[in-house]
């Protein structure tokens, strides 16, 4: 044998491998079709065996689902671990936790998604032992990345810091970089956060040679942590937001920095805030302000609250809301007199009463007067919601509320109307306004809920179910029979109307005197309609037209066909045709599909959640609106930037392709006129 090293690197390691492959093809061209190695997931839904395997996931069918855990087609073990990430049964860790040796990576990666979902502490020993240290290929590095991320969501907080010191990480070693990030953003979301942790998380922001995602992440760990010590690297923090390009990364960043109040960077963010950018980071800017001192930012402040944009007057308010003083209440309330959109003059007005104590007895008269006048001249019902929801902040102006509820025809309004009694009698100076009066005026506004209660009208009863189980209302020594509430609960149906069912259930708990009372789950689930898979297959889309404009859709039909079809289905029936975006969160979310134009309401049944690994890393995503999991049934939402804080927890079913300038311009009473369902 010869001594040339370069015979010697072959024999040690080309020809043994040649040899190896040689070997395998040998036995797989030896072996019958039925009896070879499957080594592709292919979730496509023309498979009836992935249908089937849908249809176990909706039913909770755990023994069928178990069965496919051990198929020999890592399709079916991926699939039925999915389902498990979606209903979250603990019975299925044992099984779970075989699939963290499984063969396949996306089998691999997708148990421990689920055991990740599931949250059960006792599974950290189970995915550290299964962590993949010697990858010098990086072939497991989905699977480590995904064990990381499912530790972030059940491990002890002794581990937070083992996991941000790991080093070995290459700067292109994206999967697990992404999954040590994101780790360390699920600990954060659980209050589990330490210096040590918030400096790697600090240098991993401002490292530009980083995936974009790898420093979104961080950024959002900045941004949602409660109670984070960032005083040791506030500065760097600072420069990263001056320097940051990436809109997602650097709103992100501007909330970060609401951690501190210090003078320097106030002045930062104000001179942040003074640049043509991105509205969404200038929203984020303005909510970041309320931790810095008020009078120095007020100047500028009350520029935005005259902006065109109305996410950005809105994340102005807030600001009002927040730090308003009373004496600054008659400019705030002038503005809300000048001829600016309804949406910011009645958040306006709500922040006026917000900041008025209750002895401003001349300025809260004038305010009165002037949210009534407004109320009177409009015919807009989410105007008049919004009146009426600024009144709430009010005590003294329950029988207005009264008045105008019990005088209007549209059960919108009349819902909004009792909410904002609920808001009169939660207020923290209820008692100081009416003195000995205040158990007879409490007395007063029951007597006007309990025919909310008793009528057949899901918003009126859900709202107030939720005044009464609300501790700050302080009616229950008022109530003497739960009766009223059973015979409610008996009125509505399930599934349609759960949502004011747990509400009424709650009430009920609390006048029981029970912390966590047992909610009715919804047991029946809508089939899918797979029929429907004949006519639509990937790379379908759904075109919203909108009294603003028009937006296309992408449908991860693949991914979420249960939700993707239910959805279809609505759409060619014409469902969603004249409905109204009931919801708008500036620099979050808008959101439609209630029939009744409101957070209420839905159609007769509910399908199951897919809860998926899919992320919400980016604007535009489609997911569906719920009251809990396997709750979701017409209503849907598009985000307007990442919201990584939902992950895990509402179906993502789509992507907006085309049109996001439209889904930031609608607002509150927009119309969709049609949407049309297409291949292109």
């Amino acid at each position: 044998m010869s001594d040339n090293p370069r015979s010697i690197f072959l024999m040690r390691y080309f020809f043994p491998s040649l040899f190896l492959a040689y070997a395998l093809f040998y036995l797989c061209a030896c072996v019958p079709e039925s009896k070879r190695i499957l080594t592709e997931v292919d979730v496509s839904v023309q498979n009836l065996k992935v249908q089937h395997i849908h249809d176990f996931r909706n039913q909770q069918n755990v023994d069928s689902l178990f069965y496919y855990l051990s198929d020999s087609d890592p399709t079916f073990r991926f699939l039925a671990a999915e389902a498990f990430a979606s209903f979250q049964d603990k019975r299925a860790l044992d099984s779970l936790y075989i699939l963290l040796d499984d063969p396949i990576v996306k089998v691999r990666s997708m148990a421990a998604y689920a055991i990740g979902q599931i949250a059960d502490p006792l599974s950290e020993t189970e995915l550290i032992s299964s962590f993949r240290q010697k990858d010098t290929m990086s072939l497991d590095n989905g699977g480590n990345a995904q064990i990381l991320a499912a530790v972030g969501k059940l491990g002890k907080a002794a581990l937070v810091e083992s996991i941000a010191t790991a080093d070995g990480y290459r700067d292109t070693d994206t999967l697990l970089l992404i999954g040590q990030i994101k780790s360390l953003y699920q600990f954060a979301l659980r209050g589990i956060h330490t210096p040590v942790v918030t400096q790697k998380i600090t240098q991993t922001v401002r490292n530009r040679n980083l995936p974009q995602k790898v420093r979104l992440y961080a950024a959002h760990y900045l941004s949602r942590a409660k109670e984070l010590d960032i005083e040791q690297v506030k500065f760097q923090l600072a420069e990263a937001l001056t320097d940051e390009q990436d809109p997602d990364i650097k709103m992100a960043l501007a909330l970060g920095l609401r951690h501190t109040a210090d003078t320097e960077i106030q002045a930062t963010l104000l001179g942040q805030l003074s640049l043509q950018q991105d509205y969404r980071v200038t929203c984020n800017l303005l909510r970041t302000l309320v931790s810095y001192d008020y009078n120095t930012c007020l100047p500028q402040v009350l520029e935005f609250l005259k902006s065109e944009n109305i996410h950005i007057a809105r994340a102005a308010i807030n600001f009002v809301k927040e730090k308003g003083t009373p004496t600054d209440a008659p400019v705030f309330r002038n503005i809300a007199r000048d001829s600016i959109p309804w949406q910011v003059k009645t958040e306006l007005y709500e922040a006026t009463f917000d900041i008025l104590p209750y002895f401003y007895t001349k300025t809260k008269n004038a305010t009165r007067w002037q949210v009534t006048q407004e109320l009177k001249a409009t015919d807009n019902p989410y105007a008049q919601i919004g009146y009426l929801k600024a009144l709430g902040k009010d005590p003294e102006s329950y029988e207005l509320i009264m008045k105008f509820a019990k005088e209007s025809t549209d059960p919108r309004v009349r819902t909004g109307a009792i909410e904002a009694l609920g808001t009169v009698l939660a207020h923290q100076d209820f008692n100081f306004v009416y003195q000995n009066l205040s158990r007879s005026v409490r007395r007063k506004i029951l007597a006007f809920l309990m025919p909310a209660i008793e009528s057949t009208d899901e918003g009126m009863v859900g709202a107030a179910a939720n005044i009464i189980a609300d501790p700050k209302t302080a009616l229950k020594d008022l109530i003497d029979s739960t009766q009223f509430l059973l015979d409610a609960r008996e009125r509505l149906r399930v599934p349609a109307q759960i949502e004011s069912v747990h509400a009424v259930e709650k009430a009920l708990g609390f006048l029981r005197g029970v912390s966590n009372p047992v909610l009715t789950k919804v047991s029946a689930i809508k089939s899918t309609p797979w029929a429907l898979t004949r006519e639509f297959k990937a790379g379908t889309n759904a075109i919203v037209k909108t009294s603003r404009g028009n937006f296309t859709i992408d449908l991860f039909l693949s991914r979420v066909p249960s939700t993707v079809l239910n959805f279809i289905e609505l759409a060619n029936k014409q469902f969603y045709d004249s409905l109204t975006f009931h919801r708008v969160v500036p620099n979050f979310v808008i959101q439609t599909g209630s029939p009744r134009g409101d957070n209420y309401g839905g159609a007769d049944y509910v399908i199951s959640s897919e809860l998926g690994p899919l992320d919400y890393d980016g604007e535009g995503y489609v997911g569906m609106a719920s009251a809990g999991r396997h709750t979701e049934s017409t209503q849907w939402f598009v985000t307007h930037s990442p919201t990584p804080h939902l992950d895990g927890k509402y179906t993502i079913f789509g992507k907006v392709s085309a049109g996001m300038d439209v889904v930031h311009n609608i607002q509150v009473g927009d119309v969709i006129t049609d949407i049309i369902i297409t291949d292109l």
